[in-house]
């Protein structure tokens, strides 16, 4: 085979292999679960409450039966303030998505580690047989201090003080050191 040969055959085996591939996938059936972890705000201050929203999406062909949400907030960095960390649902049908919320506050600031939501689930009523996901990891939060919050909402009024101060100056300086001399003052130095 020379190089274009080659080019199509290496194309028509990915494609048989596409296909065979989707076609497993299509006969397994079943639920599978996706499962996304995010905070509900930008920026996260010691002692304010922070929002954490779990998504749990079933992108099978299947319901998602007894599904349970764990996940563990340290009790040394974090408080729960509303909610519960934990989650269960009887049934998740094919293409549903259950949301559930709780809120923390973290006692300090500086860098929080935080780990994955543990999602079980089974994939008919009475089985015994238990599937596990994990959710996404948010990593290292940082968790930023009152002062700090302080001073991105201070309106800063000292600051555009002088700024405008400084501006003005800038404007007004040429215009008073460049201006043409006054006529009565030209005729008095010439007498």
């Amino acid at each position: 085979l020379n190089g274009i040969g080659m080019v199509r055959f290496g194309f028509l085996a990915a494609v048989c292999l596409g296909l065979m591939v989707g076609v497993c996938v299509a006969e397994e059936g079943g639920a599978h679960l996706l499962v996304q972890k995010a905070m509900l705000t930008n920026k996260h201050f010691a002692g304010s409450d922070v929002p954490v929203r779990y998504r749990i999406f079933n992108v099978g062909n299947g319901a998602a039966y007894d599904v349970q949400l764990e996940d563990e907030w340290s009790p040394e960095e974090f408080e729960t303030v509303s909610g519960l960390s934990a989650g269960n649902w009887a049934k998740i049908p094919a293409g549903g998505n259950i949301s559930h919320i709780v809120v923390v506050k973290a006692h300090t600031y500086g860098y929080k580690t935080t780990t994955s939501a543990r999602v079980t689930f089974k994939q008919a009523p009475g089985s015994d047989e238990t599937h596990v996901v994990h959710s996404n990891d948010l990593g290292l939060l940082p968790v930023l201090s009152i002062k700090d919050d302080d001073k991105m909402s201070n309106p800063h009024i000292a600051e555009w003080g002088l700024f405008l101060l400084g501006a003005v100056a800038l404007v007004a300086l040429p215009i008073v050191l460049l201006r043409p001399p006054a006529p009565s003052d030209s005729k008095k130095k010439m007498k």
